[in-house]
């Protein structure tokens, strides 16, 4: 399938299980010592008290890679120790999910099973990171089943009667995430709703009822759902954040960016909002602005190339194409497999009239994903700038003899620049059913037409086509930032 060439952004959510926790809202941890009234736990050894503290107060503060380290130390002497395994566990699932890595959340999942064989009473703390590691599991592996796996557990818990207050707001709230990555939407609001009902100090619940609403499209209800978080967690800088992202999502960008910056005012080091309000700003036009969010972001954290990649769309955007390709460079350091990565440091190349280097570009990205058919038109049109015609044809022969029937946009596209088009049937291919889609589409079209029109030497014939891309509302697209550059 083909899809507009645009700069890859998104904007970042963090749930309560992986982020902030509330004073009146903390990470459900088992106790690190037996009750005095109880006998000692013989699974539980007396000198790796100081251990099992010092792991439970780093995983109240989200320091997933020091909770792993100490508890790995104590397990290396007691592998029957449950408690250093339930911390390890929960410390692997979250740190995997949000690194995206799928083993560490398996070892994560082992870890938390482990801890319920050695403890079978009084364990409902150690179910908590076994069901959140089956729910990211399915995320991140593509497999649904996992989910239900999760719901399913979580379901025979719920029947036990025994299961009340909090422990069932919790266990309601892990089998509502489960259900939104299925998704089933319906069932996940009726649980987030549930465990308010049971736990309406829940901060995850809070969080996860208004982005289910948000992700059903009801759109005032999810507005209500967030301002409710906020008014029950005034001063907890994760609801300013997504409430921030919702707003954003729905035009409001100016209550988006209070947002954002009200939750640095609350915590001035959350990485996350800083590049949500930099992504804001962009989207805005205010590219001085969001590139120094991203740089403050990237100070903070500079174990991101998503950031970094923002950031060098914001330095394109405003003209400074050295840096951009400074910045798509330093992405491709992190990971030199990064096919958008490579497609976009093309962009800034070709824009910088340096075509042999973007057509290099462009074709390793084409090679590392066959996805990115995208590519194509400007592939050809690298080749054609570069006196390749021949060449051109010859190595996109395929695409120049699709049937109309069978034609999408970026072939469209293709086609016209090998001169098998003309410029008329290219205006009547856009897709005027779909304004957004049209406005994309009537961009890209003026910007390969005025290239073409470059190519011959028509200069003047091809600025008023740049002119007429650069009217398109689509300001992300690469077609448009090779305008705003072509017409100077």
């Amino acid at each position: 399938m083909f899809r507009l060439s645009r700069v890859s952004v998104v904007l970042l959510a963090l749930t309560a299980s992986t982020a902030y926790a509330d004073d009146d809202d903390k990470k459900p941890v088992p106790a690190t010592t037996s009750p005095a009234n109880q006998p000692p736990d013989p699974n539980l050894r007396a000198e790796h008290d100081p251990a099992r503290n010092e792991a439970d107060q780093a995983y109240r503060r989200s320091d997933h890679k020091k909770v792993i380290e100490v508890t790995s130390g104590v397990l290396a002497q007691n592998p029957r120790d449950h408690v250093a395994l339930y911390f390890r566990g929960s410390s692997r699932v979250d740190l995997g999910a949000a690194t995206r890595d799928a083993a560490l959340v398996r070892s994560g999942i082992a870890d938390a099973r482990q801890a319920i064989s050695i403890k079978t009473q009084d364990n409902f703390n150690y179910y908590l990171p076994y069901l959140l590691g089956m729910t990211n599991l399915a995320g991140l592996e593509s497999k649904p089943a996992h989910a239900q796996v999760a719901i399913d557990f979580a379901t025979q818990l719920l029947d036990q009667p025994k299961l009340k207050g909090e422990q069932r707001s919790n266990t309601l709230y892990q089998r509502a995430l489960a259900f939104q990555v299925l998704p089933d939407q319906v069932r996940a609001i009726a649980d987030y709703q549930e465990a308010i009902r049971v736990t309406p100090a829940h901060l995850g619940a809070r969080i996860g009822l208004a982005d289910a609403l948000a992700a059903s499209g009801k759109t005032v209800a999810a507005m209500n759902a967030y301002n409710d978080a906020v008014k029950a967690f005034p001063t907890n800088p994760l609801v300013y954040n997504n409430r921030g992202m919702f707003e954003q999502s729905t035009g409001k960008y100016d209550e988006a960016i209070l947002d954002f910056s009200k939750a640095l005012e609350l915590d001035p080091q959350f990485v996350v909002a800083i590049t949500n309000r930099g992504f804001v700003m962009m989207s805005l036009g205010n590219f001085e602005g969001a590139e120094n969010d991203f740089t403050e972001s990237l100070k903070l954290d500079a174990a991101q190339p998503m950031v970094i990649s923002l950031r060098a769309g914001s330095k394109l955007s405003r003209g400074d194409i050295e840096a951009a390709i400074k910045d798509y460079n330093e992405v491709l350091k992190w990971d030199s497999k990064n096919a958008v990565g490579h497609a976009e440091l093309g962009f800034a190349l070709f824009f910088a009239g340096k075509t042999q280097e973007a057509l290099a570009e462009f074709d390793q990205a084409a090679e590392l994903d066959k996805k990115l058919r995208f590519l194509h038109p400007w592939r050809y049109l690298a080749m054609l700038t570069l006196g390749q015609k021949q060449q051109a044809d010859a190595k996109f022969a395929a695409d120049l003899a699709i049937p109309v029937a069978k034609r999408e946009w970026g072939d469209a596209l293709l086609i016209y620049l090998g001169d098998k088009l003309s410029e008329q049937d290219l205006r009547k291919a856009i897709n005027t059913t779909d304004p957004k889609s049209a406005d994309a589409q009537i961009c890209e079209a003026e910007f390969f037409i005025g290239q073409r029109k470059l190519i011959v030497g028509q200069k003047e014939a091809a600025k008023i086509h740049f002119a007429a891309a650069l009217k398109s509302k689509s300001t992300q697209l690469s077609a448009y930032r090779g305008a705003k550059f072509a017409s100077k």
